[in-house]
């Protein structure tokens, strides 16, 4: 493995930062332009406002390029580009949005990335491959599947050094329970692929549930009672019930490999390859409530804070699409790629919430109606999610979810404590 790191040097162009020419450089002070010797710093790159009202950022990589575009979820635009190692791939936000992880394959890393000044402040050394993140739902560990070294490297987000090694064969993505106390992750040898179970706690492997196929997706639905995992050559997502550690359902989702999105008040959310779409599935009746064709298929995504935005990368596609969940439809999109690179892992900064916020941490508030409560007749004993402040109830009537309707103020309602609808 070479031990020299492989940079883009970046230009002045207007407002943004553009890549220019490919270079190579010794601890992050020298690079090598066609082989002349130039300084490797940059001057700081325009500044977001972090105060208060502050708008969220979101971070793609664009991994032919080895560097990150970061947009203003606010306008809709691209600010910058910041230069990455080479191979990027995995990314992952703690949850106060103060720091970015960035895996590199190439040079068997893992980058900090302050997104106050979006430099890159650490180096940690995680093995070969190092090629999924996930954070813990605190914020006070990253998980690496390290796949080159068989491992699951867990990082101390404090300190930013490792902190335990856990034996997993040829590891891949990862999901964490809402608890934070156990893992699944997507083990993909190739006589014996499973789900490999970790107890966080006791930091060893626990169990593993043995699959036909390699998976490819995971995540956990809000209350952690259910996991949603893709597996090659099938098109359907499958559920596993996590306290008996079997599949319960399936949901012919189009989606092989895809990606999964943690649970939303809306559903749970499935990039589907098959498709070409943002896949709905309804959680309770295992099936699609609904589907937002992207135009391409479909590779990242991440979540607004208040759950009713989904930003959307695909291949070959170089602006990020911006779905509205609740309208069911794509309401903007980001340019991000002038360069030639390719789109694909993205993470996006919790923003100001405009919900109520869960008991449970959860930035949406779902309930259900008491019968004979306010509202029509619809609402009475229906389940809903409040995205728009107390004015406005989005509810599911057990058939169809309902823009609009009764204020969700105007009544009593008893909380789920975060489970969907």
């Amino acid at each position: 493995m070479r031990c020299l790191a492989a940079m883009l040097v970046l230009a002045i162009a207007t407002a943004s930062w553009v890549p220019a020419v490919h270079a190579e450089g010794n601890g992050g002070s020298v690079c090598y332009v066609n082989g002349v010797a130039q300084s490797c710093v940059q001057p700081a790159p325009p500044a977001l406002n972090t105060g208060a009202g502050a708008r969220s950022k979101a971070y793609v990589i664009l991994r032919n390029e080895s560097v990150l575009a970061v947009a203003d979820t606010g306008t809709n635009r691209l600010v910058h580009y910041v230069p990455v190692p080479l191979g990027p791939r995995g990314l992952a936000m703690t949850p106060d949005g103060r720091k970015l992880y960035i895996g590199s394959d190439e040079l068997s890393s893992v980058s900090v990335l302050d997104t106050a000044t979006d430099r890159i402040v650490s180096e940690i050394n995680v093995g070969p491959s190092p090629n999924c993140l996930a954070v813990s739902p605190d914020g006070r560990s990253i998980l690496v599947s390290v796949s080159g070294a068989d491992q699951m490297v867990i990082i101390d987000t404090g300190t930013d050094r490792i902190t335990s090694r856990i034996p997993v064969p040829r590891p891949d993505v990862a999901a964490i329970s809402p608890d934070g106390r156990t893992a699944y992750v997507a083990s993909t040898p190739v006589v014996d692929p499973a789900l490999v179970i970790l107890d966080l706690v006791k930091r060893i492997p626990v169990g593993r549930v043995a699959l036909a196929g390699f998976p490819g997706a995971l995540s956990f639905e809000v209350d952690g009672q259910r996991l949603y995992f893709t597996v090659a050559g099938g098109d359907s997502v499958q559920v596993l019930d996590t306290q008996r550690n079997k599949v319960v359902a399936t949901v012919a989702a189009g989606a092989p490999y895809g990606s999964v999105s943690a649970g939303t008040a809306l559903g749970q959310l499935v990039l589907s390859r098959g498709r070409r779409a943002l896949v709905i599935v309804d959680p309770v009746r295992n099936i699609v409530r609904a589907a937002v064709d992207v135009g391409g298929t479909p590779y990242g995504m991440a979540m607004s804070a208040d759950h009713r935005t989904v930003y959307v990368t695909c291949e070959g596609l170089g602006d990020v699409l911006v779905v509205d969940l609740v309208d069911r439809r794509i309401r903007a999109t980001i340019p991000i790629d002038n360069i030639g690179g390719a789109a694909r892992e993205i993470a996006v900064q919790p923003g100001p919430a405009n919900v109520t916020s869960l008991g449970t941490g959860g930035p949406v508030t779902t309930g259900t109606w008491p019968a004979g409560g306010a509202g029509d007749a619809a609402t009475s004993g229906a389940t809903f999610a409040q995205l728009d402040g107390p004015s406005v109830c989005h509810y599911q009537d057990g058939t169809t979810l309902n823009p609009g309707g009764s204020p969700c103020g105007s009544s009593p309602w008893t909380p789920r404590g975060g489970i969907p609808f």
